[in-house]
């Protein structure tokens, strides 16, 4: 998958790069995404040797080739390779988070009432084991300003807060946390500060770095569009050492893996997908971050804007570009929204997400580059019908 960066970027440039079948409006990308043609090619076609020839010889390449993927994949985020370990998934590294801080009963673990399940229920276990308390902050929908995003959370602090994690953007209705505030305030009481960033990584021009957090998970498979079970988990270098592995693997005391990477030791892994991720990574660093962060907000902000001529239908969240992302829900009140789901799919071949209750209650829709106008515009004349 290669697309030149000088290249204006339009879903009819992306589209023949991605193997998704052309009868699909595909909007879930807060889900899956899917994998680019030349990353899907190299991976496949690095599986059939690793499978023709599986000696050790043959799979010396892999040593050089993770660290080439991790340094590239570090720069790109304006990280150290250090503090970049290659994963499977980010709620993988949600978990070696939870598990590696070393906590004491009373300690406070402050989350969002939108969390992805995988970076709240890993510290519910986590506080079970260790004595500490879960506390977590409401979510302001509609909230307009970063501010007020900060104010709910910095409301739940106390002297005894140890951690506080949150996804970047939620996966419920895509509001988008000021992370680098967060980061400083958790800091001010000398607490980890972790971000889910499944749904930032892949579409943002990122510098992990700048945003002061202590820890971040990211997943291939999403936005970055590159193969399943494929992640990163990036851990701020100065507190490595605070971090316990939560899984042990061959070799690890001899070995003594440095950074990050003593968060890798998971067994045989399925290395032939570092060649997917390479060219995954090769994409988005030809076509640029920036890029595609603006291709991705202008066709979420199409949907967005287009929401308000769909009879009965509310549109969760303000829609301030401060506080929101390529995530929108879409709530029907009063209608069955199982039937409008079930409708999209069966007569127009619309792939969507939903939540059927709750304050996040809706039809998910999560466009990204390679969604044309025109599949935004018929997707919302279905909502019309």
């Amino acid at each position: 998958m290669s697309l030149s960066r000088r290249s204006l970027l339009t879903a009819a440039a992306v589209r023949p790069l991605v193997a998704l079948d052309k009868s699909l409006i595909y909007m879930n990308a807060a889900n899956i995404a899917p994998c680019g043609k030349a990353a899907l090619a190299e991976y496949l076609k690095q599986l059939q040797d690793f499978q023709q020839n599986p000696a050790f010889q043959n799979r010396e390449v892999y040593k050089t080739l993770s660290e080439s993927v991790r340094a590239r994949l570090a720069k790109q985020l304006g990280a150290a390779p250090a503090e970049i370990a290659l994963t499977r998934n980010s709620s993988e590294g949600n978990n070696l988070i939870a598990q590696g801080l070393r906590l004491q009963p009373g300690d406070e673990i402050l989350l969002t009432a939108h969390n992805h399940p995988s970076n709240t229920q890993s510290w519910q276990l986590r506080a079970r084991q260790s004595g500490a308390t879960v506390v977590t902050a409401e979510v302001p929908i509609y909230a307009k300003t970063a501010e007020e995003l900060l104010g709910t959370i910095a409301g739940k602090v106390t002297a005894r807060t140890r951690v506080i994690a949150l996804s970047h953007l939620t996966n419920t209705t895509g509001l988008l946390y000021p992370i680098a505030a967060v980061a400083d305030l958790a800091h001010q009481k000398k607490a980890w500060c972790h971000v889910d960033g499944a749904q930032s990584f892949g579409w943002m021009n990122l510098n992990l770095p700048a945003l002061r957090i202590d820890s971040f998970t990211g997943s291939f498979h999403k936005w970055p569009m590159g193969p399943l079970e494929s992640g990163l988990l990036y851990v701020r270098e100065a507190r490595i050492d605070e971090l316990t592995p939560a899984i042990l693997s061959v070799d690890y005391w001899s070995d003594k893996p440095t950074g990050a990477r003593k968060f890798e030791m998971l067994g045989q892994r399925d290395d032939a997908k570092l060649r997917g991720l390479e060219k995954t990574i090769e994409f988005l660093e030809t076509t640029g971050m920036a890029v595609i962060e603006r291709r991705a907000l202008a066709i979420a902000a199409r949907f967005r804007n287009g929401v308000a001529g769909v009879p009965g239908a509310k549109l969760k969240g303000s829609g301030e570009a401060a506080v929101s992302g390529p995530v929108i829900k879409v709530d029907f009140p009063g209608q069955d929204l199982t039937a409008i789901y079930n409708r999209l799919w069966a007569k127009h071949r619309i792939a969507i997400a939903k939540t059927d209750a709750g304050d996040a209650a809706g039809l998910r829709f999560s466009p990204h580059i390679y969604n044309t106008e025109a599949e935004v515009d018929k997707t919302l004349g279905a909502l019309r019908l």
